[in-house]
């Protein structure tokens, strides 16, 4: 398999980032717990695909990649972003160390060759494109995509009575 890309990496990130947010607006503690608990089970929904890694076209898979994604593993995965989440509750220093650890997560899965952030290297997972269906071998393309060709010789003329 290939590993996915950083930057496409970045847009599912946001897209669920935007969603955290959302969550976490709610009001009062369920706010923080639904916004908490998304981030750590989002990897385990949708067959290993978070809202935003599935809008893009992204999955998680596990290293050996031979079994589906659980829920224990999105939950291992995301615990370095979760502790990131509730750096935010401490005022200022919070939410200076909050960035950081964010930053680190980032800088370790830019350095890996595979493209694994820390949460990838506890959980023993990676990120790579979602498979799409292939096209069976039996089915033939389309060939006739355009107009109808005009033989050579033959001219194409609109009748002048209209």
């Amino acid at each position: 398999m290939q590993k996915a890309d950083l930057t496409t990496r970045a847009v599912a990130g946001f897209v669920d980032l935007l969603l955290v947010i959302g969550l976490a607006r709610l009001p009062d503690v369920l706010g923080f717990l639904s916004a908490a608990g998304y981030l750590l089970i989002r990897d385990g929904l949708f067959e290993g695909q978070s809202a935003g890694k599935k809008l893009i076209g992204l999955r998680v898979s596990p290293l050996d990649g031979e079994k589906a994604m659980t829920y224990r593993e999105s939950i291992i995965r995301n615990v370095p972003l979760t502790l990131a989440l509730m750096l935010f509750l401490i005022p200022y220093v919070g939410w200076l160390l909050a960035p950081l650890a964010l930053g680190i997560e980032c800088l370790a899965a830019i350095g890996d060759d595979r493209g694994m952030r820390i949460g990838d290297m506890l959980a023993r997972t990676w990120v790579v494109p979602a498979v799409l269906p292939a096209i069976t071998a039996d089915r033939k393309p389309d060939t006739q995509t355009g107009p109808p060709s005009v033989a050579e010789g033959e001219q194409n003329t609109i009748p002048h009575d209209i």
